[in-house]
């Protein structure tokens, strides 16, 4: 690697936060906290994965499979507004559904803020002083390598230091308080909520806080239980007014944990949510800061050191304030370590957010600070799957497991879904789900009608086991791709005019057409998003059926049926056909890329193999335009760079800073006019958008794949032979740097360097014993065949 180039890993403020887009967000997969670093008064905001309002409801309408041939005789004849209109009334969830993502009071429910840590510090010699006139020197950063944020500052009583962590072998968001002056520390805390609390103290001086959500029927929802304990070194500990305070102490550790008993499909399903939060309160407590941080950075540093990008640097903004950096970024100043932060920030994102046995990261990964979390802080089956993108490129392979273990948990409800409103075998999905298991078409035709959300999630099935080799594991996941795929054998019918098999009804999410009548309709027979889902569902389970050795005769099935569905097709115009026919669009300028699922994340299109295919991508990525919500943008990126066109890849990652990125580097999801070429941009200096995770995600995997892109080939002899693309799409204003960790199909890791002249020298670790080829513009620069290491050389 290069030495003379440092990474950036330290987001850098000289001001505290004013608000949750500029607090620092910490977490252990479970338990999340966001740090605003207040010298007086401060707050965490507290977050819990499990805390969750709603609960389990049948929304399957029962007889929804009796109107099924209707619909599906409207869409053959064209008819296709009729048939939404029948779809509403007859083929969308029993129930309120989503709510339209407003479901807190709902059964659908939504994912809630835990609540408010509040400090309120005196650090002056009198107790009762609160001024904050002599503050100097005041520093706020997050150590992304260490998972840790820090406060530093001076007044007129000496220096102090705040330090915050969550740890996931301790399962406690703790925070360590020091001043280079003993006895002077002093402050209190209270715990609060915007509703459905009750506080106490309880006798040990544990502060204590309990409630209960909506559960949109009864009343009685989820229970939820944080605890809160203070150690401190000399001083006083006691209670005053439903507080804990602290006075005339030299350190202090304040130590949080929580608990709820949601009996959901996936996470801890606990029975006490008292006792399992005392319990692991009483382990914490027992353990010194200093062990808890020791454990707490082995097991962080364990999965983020694993994986590093860093760019050369024309001037060093290091020590800036980051909030200064991301208001005054114009690709001009060529702030490379800004991208190197976003794309380090996205892994520490994922690995505080999703832990093996928990529940996958929501849209908002899990910091929320509603009550009415937007669009529910749930999971959208759709280009939402834009939070796991990054996970196993990213060396991040363990935290793409709770988003698998979800597929699995869907498998059960989505086959009463597929009985119920298609009376079909196997299991399916429509466009969100929740805890509960909610797999229903949701309220709105126009987007609850997605048919294609089971085989995107294979996709991620498949994938993990493309990067791990891990033939075990594929004996797991296989019987939930064949039983997706069984349902879409079932499904897809024929169509009148080339007699093509497609899926019908579906949608194309979540956009919108002119019928002939002229009228806005979203409801279709074959949209080019299912086609190319289905059909790589299909080559998946045709693989997987051969590695594993089982039935022949259902290869001969799905191959018979691939020759007769519907291929990707090209419009007059030179675009990829979004829809079964070329309708004229409502929305020319749509946030979603549904029909260029096949070129990303899915391996239908390439440049190398489908060349014609590809150059229809690009048109349609043209006209679709660059101004859009975040996590929109960050798939223009990945779009672009699978096309290898870095100055386009370039252009859609410097939007993501002007656009749609907060002042602590969370992705922000506005809309804008999508049927505006250039819409007005958002005001990201005062914000008033929701962050999705997901761009983050999203944004970072498209970096990924400016350094890096591989296609792998499953051989005859069960092998896998992996094409691997070096510097693919990488804009020429990052000419020098390097990437380390990096992971690649066929159970690849990679790292190497570059330089402006072109040279680069690196070196590749197979991990399985498959072979593999690199390429370098064209040339093939070094090849792989048997486990261990080789070294990459080339010189321009």
């Amino acid at each position: 690697m290069n030495t003379r180039i440092r990474p950036e890993h330290v987001m850098h403020y000289k001001a505290h936060a004013d608000s949750f887009f500029e607090a620092l967000p910490i977490g252990n997969g479970r338990l999340g906290g966001m740090i605003f670093g207040h010298p007086q008064k401060d707050t965490i905001i507290l977050n819990e994965s499990t805390l969750w309002s709603g609960s389990p409801q049948d929304s399957d309408r029962p007889d929804a499979h009796r109107h099924l041939p209707e619909i599906r005789r409207l869409l053959m004849e064209g008819r296709n507004h009729e048939a939404q209109e029948l779809f509403s009334q007859h083929f969308t969830c029993q129930g309120e559904g989503t709510m339209f993502a407003n479901a807190a009071n709902g059964a659908f429910g939504c994912y809630q803020v835990l609540g408010s840590l509040r400090f309120f510090f005196f650090q002056a010699t009198s107790f009762s002083h609160q001024s904050g006139d002599d503050i100097r020197d005041y520093t706020r950063e997050l150590n992304l390598e260490e998972g840790m944020a820090r406060i530093r500052f001076r007044n007129h009583t000496g220096d102090y230091t705040r330090e915050y962590l969550c740890s996931c072998p301790d399962q406690v968001l703790a925070a360590h308080f020091t001043a280079k002056k003993p006895g002077s520390i002093h402050f209190a805390v209270a715990l609060d909520r915007e509703e459905n609390f009750e506080t106490s103290i309880l006798p040990d001086m544990t502060l204590q806080m309990t409630g209960r959500l909506h559960d949109g029927k009864e009343g009685h929802g989820v229970k939820y239980a944080c605890h809160v304990k203070i150690t401190a070194v000399g001083g006083k500990v006691f209670t005053n007014s439903g507080r804990l305070c602290v006075t005339g102490a030299d350190e202090a550790t304040v130590y949080v944990t929580a608990a709820t008993n949601m009996q959901g499909f996936l996470g801890r399903n606990l029975t006490d949510e008292v006792a399992a939060s005392l319990s692991e309160m009483d382990a914490a407590k027992n353990k010194d800061w200093e062990a808890i941080q020791r454990d707490h950075l082995q097991d962080f540093q364990a999965l983020y050191q694993r994986n590093e990008i860093a760019f050369a640097k024309p001037r060093d903004n290091s020590g800036m304030d980051l909030k200064q950096r991301i208001l005054e970024y114009s690709p001009e100043k060529e702030d490379h370590g800004l991208i190197e932060l976003y794309y380090h920030y996205a892994r520490y994102l994922l690995i505080s957010s999703s832990r093996e046995g928990g529940l996958p990261c929501n849209l908002q990964g899990i910091w929320a600070q509603e009550i009415q979390t937007p669009w529910n802080g749930d999971w959208h089956l759709n280009a939402q799957q834009e939070l796991y993108w990054l996970a196993e490129t990213g060396n991040l392979t363990e935290c793409h497991m709770p988003y698998l273990e979800l597929t699995k948990e869907l498998t059960e409800p989505g086959r009463r879904t597929a009985r119920a409103y298609y009376n079909m075998r196997g299991w399916m999905a429509h466009t969100c789900t929740n805890p509960w298991g909610f797999t229903s078409p949701c309220e709105d035709a126009s987007w609850g009608s997605t048919t294609g959300s089971a085989a995107w999630q294979c996709h991620h099935l498949w994938d993990h086991y493309l990067y791990t080799c891990d033939k075990q594991y594929l004996e797991w996941a296989y019987p939930i791709m064949k039983e997706a795929a069984l349902f879409y054998l079932d499904m897809l019918v024929e169509e009148p005019e080339r007699h093509y098999l497609v899926t019908s009804p579906s949608s194309s999410p979540e956009n919108w057409f002119y019928d002939e009548a002229g009228r806005r309709t979203a409801l279709c027979m074959g949209p080019a998003y299912d086609t190319e889902l289905v059909r790589s569902l299909f080559e998946y389970c045709i693989q997987a059926e051969k590695l594993l050795g089982r039935s022949k005769e259902f290869v001969n099935q799905l191959q018979d049926t691939l020759e007769r569905m519907a291929p990707i097709q090209i419009s007059s115009d030179g675009r990829i056909m979004e829809w079964l026919k070329e309708y004229e669009e409502a929305l020319v300028h749509h946030r979603h890329l549904s029909h260029l699922w096949g070129l990303y994340p899915g391996f239908l299109i390439s440049r190398e193999e489908t060349p014609e295919l590809a150059r229809a991508a690009a048109r349609s990525l043209e006209v679709r335009g660059v101004t859009t919500a975040g996590w929109a943008n960050a798939y223009r990126l990945a779009a672009w760079a699978k096309l290898r066109d870095p100055d386009k890849a370039y252009e859609a990652l410097t939007m993501a800073f002007r656009a749609a990125t907060c002042q602590n580097l969370l992705n922000l999801a506005f809309h804008c006019d999508e049927t505006a070429e250039e819409p007005e941009l958002p005001d990201i200096a005062h914000n008033f958008y929701p962050f999705q995770m997901d761009g983050n995600e999203g944004h970072s995997a498209g970096i990924a794949l400016m350094l890096a892109d591989d296609r792998a080939e499953i051989l005859e002899d069960g092998s896998m032979r992996t094409v691997i693309y070096l510097k693919p799409a990488l804009p020429k204003q990052l000419s020098e740097g390097y990437v380390k960790g990096l992971k690649l199909r066929g159970g690849f890791e990679l790292s190497y360097s570059w330089n402006k002249e072109g040279a680069v020298e690196g070196l590749l670790k197979n991990l399985n014993g498959n072979s593999a080829m690199l390429l370098l513009q064209g040339e093939v620069i070094a090849e792989s065949s048997r486990r261990g290491e080789i070294r990459i050389t080339y010189s321009a």
